[in-house]
C-alpha cells in the first residue's frame, strides 16, 4: 500500500480575528478516545413458506452473546433492491414498531464488481467474467445504477459510474490490465493447496504423507541401486532417500503455501479496504466478489475483519465462483490398471477436498452478509442478474460490544424471533481483536481507505480549488485550497471549550494512478463560544502547497474529524502548467 508523506508545515487561513485551532503533530493524541464499538447482525426472516417476514419490531427479537442476552441498540428492515432505515437509536427502550417500508427511488444502486486476480488461476476464466459482465451491462443495468469494477491486485480501478459507455469499454479491455501470473505449484511432487497447507502446519496422516513421499521419490529418481551387496546398507539407503524425499516435500510445500498466504492475504485486504470506503456512500450497496476461493484456516481474523467491515458499511457481500461447473479428474479406460486407478482415485478425492475447503470462504462470507454464493454453474451472466434482481428484506440489529479483553477469542452470537412459526438466519458469531486497536490507528486507516475509495465521501461538505506558479525551469509550487464546513460536525464540551480534531490529506497521482507526493495535517480545535459561533457558517479554510514537475495529476483530497469518525473527500484533475 503506498504510504502517505506526512508534512506539518503548511497553514491555515481562518476567519478575520479567529484563532479556533492550533496544528500540532501530536495533536492525534490529544484526549480523543474510539467510539465504543458494536456488533452488527444482518438477520433474514421467513414464514413456512419460505416467504420474507417483513413486519417485526425490536420487541419481536433476542439476542445473545455467548449465552447472555444483550440490549438491542440499533433496529432497522432493509431491502437489496431499495433501503430505508425503519426506525432507531438508542439508548431507550422501544416502544413500537418500525414504520412501514415504502420503496426509497432517490438511493441509487451501487454494485462493485471486484474480481481476484490475485488467488485465482486465469486459464479462461478471466474471459467468462468478462463476457458475463458485458452481458450485464447491456442487458440489466437500469437508469440510476452506478457500477465500479476492480481487481484484487489494484490493475482495475474503475470508480462508480453511471455511464453504460464508458463501463463497457473499460470490460472490452478487461484482460488487458488483469493480473495473469497464476500462483506457482509445486511439480515435484504435485501438490493442492489444501496438501500443502496440510503438510507446512504438521497436520497430514500418514497415509497422505506416504504417498506424497512415494510420489517424490520417483519424480526425483531417487532409486536404491539394483541387487546391493548388503541388505542393511540397502535398508539404509531407502531410510535416507524416504527422508530426502520428505524433506523435500515439506520444503516444496512451504514455498507454495507461503506464496499462496501471502496472495490470500492481498485479496482479504484489497476486499476489506473496498468496503471499508462504501461505509460513507449513500446507496443500495452490493459487492460481488468473482474468486475461485481460497483457504481460510490460518486467516480466520482476516476473513471475519471482512464480514465486519461489509456489515458496518450496510453492504451485502456476495461471491461467484468463477471455476464454473466443477468436473472430478477423468481418467481414460485405457489406464485403468489396479494400481493406476488406485492413484488416480486418491488424486481426484485430494482435488474435489482442495476445491470444497477453498468454497467454504467464499459461503461464509455470503452467508454472514446476508448474500448469495453462486457456484458451479457457468453461466456467470445468470449469477450477476440473480444476485443484482434480489428482493428478500432483511433485518439489520446492533449491540454494544460486552467488556472483553483483545484476546482473539470466539464469541458466539444466537438471535432468536419470538413470533411463532418463523425461521432466521443470521452469522453465528464473531472473533475479538487481538489488540487494542489506538485513535491513531484507526485514523491512519480510515484516510487510506478513504484515498482508495471508487467515489467521493460526503458526510463532510468541502471543496476543493487551485492555482500554481513555476518554481524552477520543471517543478511548480501547487497552492491548493481546501473549504470545510463544520456544521454538521459534533464538538464536544471541555472546560467552556468547543472541542474537535480535524486531519487533512492530500495526494497526487500522476496519469497512470501512480502516487506522485501527499500531504498531511491535523488541527485541534479548542474554540470559545464567540469562536465557534463566527465559523459555524463560513467553515474553514486550509491552505496547503507542494512541489510537482509538469504534467497532469489526479489530486485527491481528504478530510475526518475526531469526534464521529466523519469524512469527506474530494477528487480534482489538474494540469500543469
Amino acid at each position: 500500500m503506498l504510504l502517505i508523506m506526512l508534512l506539518l508545515q503548511s497553514s491555515l487561513i481562518f476567519p478575520q480575528d479567529t484563532k479556533p485551532g492550533k496544528e500540532s503533530p501530536d495533536s492525534s493524541q490529544a484526549g480523543f478516545k474510539l467510539s465504543m464499538g458494536v456488533v452488527v447482525v444482518n438477520a433474514t426472516v421467513t414464514d413456512k413458506k419460505g416467504a420474507a417476514v417483513t413486519d417485526l419490531a425490536p420487541q419481536d427479537f433476542r439476542i445473545y452473546e455467548d449465552g447472555k442476552l444483550q440490549q438491542i441498540e440499533t433496529f432497522a428492515l432493509e431491502t437489496y433492491k431499495s433501503i430505508q432505515d425503519a426506525a432507531v437509536t438508542t439508548g431507550k427502550p422501544f416502544t413500537e414498531a418500525p414504520a412501514a417500508m415504502e420503496p426509497s427511488l432517490s438511493r441509487p444502486r451501487m454494485i462493485s464488481l471486484i474480481i481476484d486476480d490475485v488467488v485465482s488461476a486465469p486459464e479462461d476464466r478471466f474471459l467468462r467474467v468478462s463476457q458475463a459482465i458485458a452481458n450485464f451491462l447491456e442487458k440489466n443495468m437500469e437508469p440510476g445504477d452506478k457500477v465500479a469494477l476492480l481487481s484484487a491486485s489494484g490493475r482495475v480501478h474503475v470508480p462508480f459510474s453511471g455511464d453504460k459507455q464508458l463501463l463497457l469499454s473499460e470490460v472490452a479491455n478487461l484482460n488487458e490490465k488483469l493480473n495473469w501470473s497464476p500462483l506457482e505449484r509445486s511439480e515435484c511432487p504435485v501438490l493442492t493447496d489444501l496438501m500443502a497447507q496440510r503438510i507446512y502446519n504438521n497436520r497430514i496422516d500418514a497415509i497422505s504423507l506416504d504417498a506424497v513421499t512415494e510420489e517424490t521419490i520417483r519424480c526425483l529418481k531417487l532409486n536404491p541401486p539394483v541387487n546391493p551387496i548388503d541388505a542393511d546398507v540397502m535398508d539404509e539407503r531407502i531410510a535416507n532417500f524416504r527422508k530426502m524425499a520428505q524433506d523435500y516435500a515439506r520444503q516444496a510445500a512451504t514455498v507454495q503455501y507461503q506464496e499462496l498466504i501471502f496472495r490470500n492475504r492481498d485479496l482479504l485486504q484489497a476486499l476489506r479496504r473496498h468496503l471499508s470506503s462504501l461505509r460513507y456512500l449513500d446507496g443500495v450497496k452490493n459487492v460481488i466478489l468473482f474468486s475461485d476461493g481460497f483457504l481460510q484456516n490460518d486467516l480466520i481474523f482476516e476473513l471475519q475483519d471482512v464480514v465486519e467491515q461489509a456489515l458496518r458499511s450496510g453492504t451485502v457481500l456476495n461471491s461467484i465462483n468463477m471455476r464454473g461447473l466443477f468436473n472430478p479428474l477423468f481418467m481414460p479406460a485405457s489406464d485403468r490398471t489396479t494400481s493406476a486407478t488406485n492413484e488416480f482415485l486418491r488424486k481426484s478425492r485430494a482435488v474435489t477436498e482442495d476445491v470444497l475447503a477453498q468454497e467454504n470462504p467464499l459461503h461464509q462470507l455470503a452467508y454472514e452478509t446476508g448474500g448469495i454464493y453462486f457456484h458451479n454453474n457457468n453461466n456467470l451472466y445468470e449469477g450477476i442478474r440473480q444476485i443484482c434482481d434480489r428482493s428478500d428484506y432483511y433485518y439489520v440489529l446492533t449491540y454494544a460490544i460486552p467488556p472483553q479483553k483483545p484476546d482473539g477469542r470466539f464469541h458466539s452470537i444466537k438471535v432468536e424471533v419470538l413470533r411463532p412459526g418463523l425461521q432466521i438466519s443470521h452469522r453465528k458469531g464473531y472473533y475479538a481483536p487481538k489488540e487494542e486497536i489506538t485513535y491513531e490507528r484507526q485514523k491512519k486507516e480510515d484516510i487510506l481507505q478513504a484515498l482508495y475509495a471508487p467515489g467521493n465521501l460526503n458526510e463532510i461538505p468541502m471543496s476543493l480549488a487551485y492555482n500554481y506558479y513555476q518554481d524552477d525551469d520543471t517543478t511548480y509550487v501547487v497552492s491548493l485550497l481546501i473549504k470545510i464546513g463544520i456544521r454538521s460536525l459534533h464538538f464536544f464540551e471541555e472546560d467552556l471549550r468547543h472541542r474537535n480534531l480535524i486531519h487533512m490529506a492530500v495526494v497526487a497521482f500522476d496519469e497512470t494512478d501512480r502516487y506522485v507526493k501527499g500531504l498531511e495535517k491535523s488541527v485541534d480545535f479548542r474554540l470559545t463560544d464567540t469562536s465557534y459561533a463566527s465559523i459555524l457558517d463560513s467553515g474553514i479554510t486550509s491552505k496547503l502547497e507542494f512541489k510537482l514537475p509538469i504534467g497532469r495529476y489526479r489530486i485527491r483530497a481528504i478530510v475526518r474529524e475526531a469526534s464521529q469518525g466523519k469524512m469527506g473527500s474530494l477528487t480534482k484533475a489538474i494540469e500543469i502548467p
